[in-house]
């Protein structure tokens, strides 16, 4: 396992290596400011856990975490700091645990252990997202209905928002090629999971529309025709 630590405090940071490094044999790299954080995470796409305290002087431990999981978002957050009114939004924006100073090593043993258990059942994919009104979420892939392009980053529709997300749409369609998305177009990728109905329209193109919300989302004609060839005629008239 790979481990990231992220504190400004020189004595904490290298505590708290200490402590992990008694339980456990992971490679940790440590970083003392946000910026250091996301150059390490950029170049080490392996790296699994993040261990971030909440007050840094840059930008807060709760954007820096929603900067890392626009990197990586398979990462697992934890939350470390003196401040305990800090806990429920840490756990708001989706950290797997969160740990109060002063921390022993059974809490470090409790948290590795939580994650190992999250490691061998997880087959989701994640995004940290921050919604309209400035709050940090999880959404997994099943929340998505259909993401759009937005010149080099996309907009996620889930059942009550649109989200921006800085991640382009051709990145997002690599991250979900082994779940039922499906590229219809250059604009648009679609969840197929959440497909009520489909149209033919117009020059041999699909309209589709989805269960839950009113958008519809039109195909190109070469996004119709390989849809057609993936999923064959029988759909189309199923959900027709």
């Amino acid at each position: 396992m790979k481990i990231l630590i992220v504190d400004d405090e020189k004595l904490a940071l290298m505590r708290l290596k200490r402590l992990i490094t008694e339980v456990s044999e992971p490679v940790i790299f440590s970083a003392s400011s946000a910026s250091e954080a996301l150059s390490i995470v950029e170049k080490n796409s392996d790296i699994e856990v993040a261990f971030i305290d909440i007050k840094m002087p840059e930008i807060s431990g709760l954007e820096l975490a929603y900067r890392l999981l626009t990197i990586n978002e398979n990462l697992f957050i934890v939350f470390q700091t003196a401040y305990e009114e800090y806990a429920l939004e840490a756990f708001k924006v989706g950290a797997i645990d969160y740990l109060l100073k002063p921390y022993t090593t059974e809490d470090i043993k409790r948290v590795l252990k939580r994650i190992e258990k999250f490691r061998e059942s997880r087959e989701a994919v994640r995004f940290m997202v921050k919604t309209l009104k400035g709050d940090y979420r999880i959404i997994s892939q099943d929340e998505i209905f259909y993401i759009k392009a937005e010149l080099k980053d996309s907009s996620i529709r889930t059942k009550d928002d649109f989200i921006y997300y800085p991640l382009s749409i051709s990145r997002f369609e690599e991250k979900l090629k082994n779940f039922d998305f499906f590229r219809v177009h250059k604009s648009y990728l679609i969840n197929v999971k959440k497909i009520s109905r489909i149209n033919r329209i117009h020059q041999s193109k699909l309209q589709f529309k989805f269960s839950g919300i009113d958008d519809t989302v039109t195909s190109s004609k070469e996004g119709a025709k390989l849809f057609r060839e993936r999923y064959g005629q029988f759909l189309i008239k199923e959900v027709s």
